[in-house]
């Protein structure tokens, strides 16, 4: 009796004649085939065929068991059928030379028969990793096995066998040394059961180690460490690892683009969130450009708050020029997150913020007026309770110079606050940011001296 059936991947599974039926009542079901029995009943005479032609000693292909799912349709007198079965198998032929062009591969996984050829080309066109020749050296499968290791193997550090919660033990980190000197000899040395570190894992898994190590956290030196993986000690974590895997290929959970693209690999961030400060100085404000583009170069979105810059033709004394004003600067950062999503994984994202007592406000609010400019923000008025309160009572609201903190001028509540709704109906920019209601919420705040949220991110 044949038992076994060897894939297309090369893969041996168990012989399912549940399966053949399944097949050949879908065919039925398309040309109006109702009886599920019948499909049952050519299923068993399929499975006959396929022990009197192959033997038990013989493992026959998905391929030979289709030409003789085929041969029993017609001489059965279901030749609809028949044709049905034999356009699906051409359809998914097809299917799978397009999945094997997507993913330049002769083969096709377990793994890339689950995804549809549209979800494949998403992975291959942002987050399979390619070579100097930008031809794809990954698979899906391998991409979520270096993912999952990513995330399963800081459980490692925290074993009771390595780790002491106390915090009062002090170990030697001179051997770390010589692990910094080559990463590149670690990598795909060590594994978590059939999980192969790369040398970022490692280096990475070095990093934490040493800095739990340097808070008293650590029972053991390093080397130690390592021996312990070599021996396959910590192999039970496999499994830890396996069900984020399988969360990730039944396609029950799918994390952000950071962690597909960088886990495991040499930028190594996986947050997708940020926000950047930005104080009214030069040197702050290019630090801020240099900031947006290394986080949005490993595929992350910036969010900062651009009220402490001094508004338009303020004094800059240093010079005795005059301020371009805080909108000018992110002209600057827009150019920036613009030429950055050139060569990165996706397009940047950036979100301004002013808060409403800036000087520059109405050109903050109309900046994104003419259609191109600032593309790569979105824009946010920052509203507190004095200007609510100010609106309501309808008194003038004053605007205020950040490099001082002197009144420039007063101004109509309700002239910005018309300004604000007018262009967010036009262009859906700028939203505004409750800070009161949002601060309000901020269960961190103990944690920041007390000093109130003044920034989002686009998330």
């Amino acid at each position: 009796m044949v038992n076994r059936v060897k894939k297309r991947d090369g893969r041996i599974v168990l012989f399912n004649r549940e399966k053949i039926a399944n097949a050949i009542f879908s065919a039925a079901k398309s040309v109006g085939g109702k009886d599920k029995k019948r499909s049952e009943e050519l299923a068993g005479i399929v499975e006959e065929l396929i022990n009197k032609k192959f033997g038990e000693d013989y493992i026959p292909t998905v391929e030979e068991i289709q030409d003789i799912v085929e041969k029993v349709l017609i001489e059965n007198g279901h030749a609809k059928t028949a044709k049905s079965y034999i356009l699906y198998r051409k359809e998914k032929e097809r299917v799978r030379n397009e999945k094997k062009v997507i993913l330049n591969k002769k083969s096709l996984d377990e793994v890339d028969k689950r995804f549809s050829t549209n979800a494949l080309r998403v992975l291959a066109s942002r987050y399979l990793i390619r070579n100097d020749k930008r031809e794809i050296i990954e698979s899906p499968k391998e991409l979520f096995m270096r993912v999952a290791l990513n995330i399963g193997l800081p459980e490692i550090l925290f074993d009771e066998r390595v780790f002491d919660k106390n915090g009062n033990i002090k170990i030697s980190l001179n051997d770390l040394e010589n692990y910094k000197k080559n990463y590149d000899k670690w990598d795909k040395v060590l594994k978590i059961g059939k999980y192969a570190l790369t040398r970022y894992h490692f280096e990475r898994f070095l990093n934490a180690f040493e800095e739990l190590a340097k808070e008293g956290n650590m029972k053991i030196q390093f080397s130690k460490f390592v021996n312990m993986i070599l021996n396959g000690e910590f192999n039970e974590y496999e499994k830890i690892i396996d069900e984020y895997y399988n969360l990730m290929t039944n396609q029950d959970f799918m994390p952000n683009t950071p962690a597909l693209v960088n886990s495991g690999r040499k930028l190594g961030m996986l947050s997708a969130c940020f926000t950047l400060d930005v104080d009214d100085d030069m040197e702050s404000i290019l630090k801020l450009a240099h900031d947006v583009a290394m986080v949005q170069k490993a595929g992350g979105g910036t969010g900062m708050n651009f009220s402490k810059l001094r508004p338009r033709d303020d004094i800059i004394k240093s010079t005795m020029g005059k301020s371009s004003g805080p909108v000018s600067f992110m002209k600057l950062i827009n150019t920036i997150t613009e030429v950055v999503k050139q060569g990165g994984v996706r397009r940047g994202a950036n979100m301004g913020i002013m808060e409403v007592w800036h000087p520059d406000i109405e050109e903050f609010v109309t900046c994104k007026q003419k259609e191109g400019e600032y593309e790569n923000f979105n824009i946010s008025v920052g509203l507190w309770k004095e200007f609510w309160e100010a609106l309501k009572e309808g008194k003038e609201f004053p605007l205020i110079n950040p490099r001082n903190n002197e009144i420039v001028k007063y101004v109509d509540p309700k002239t910005i606050f018309d300004l604000i709704a007018y262009n967010a109906w036009k262009s859906a920019d700028p939203g505004v940011l409750f800070f009161d209601v949002i601060n309000k919420y901020n269960v961190l705040k103990g944690a920041r001296d007390n000093q109130p949220i003044r920034v989002t991110n686009p998330c």
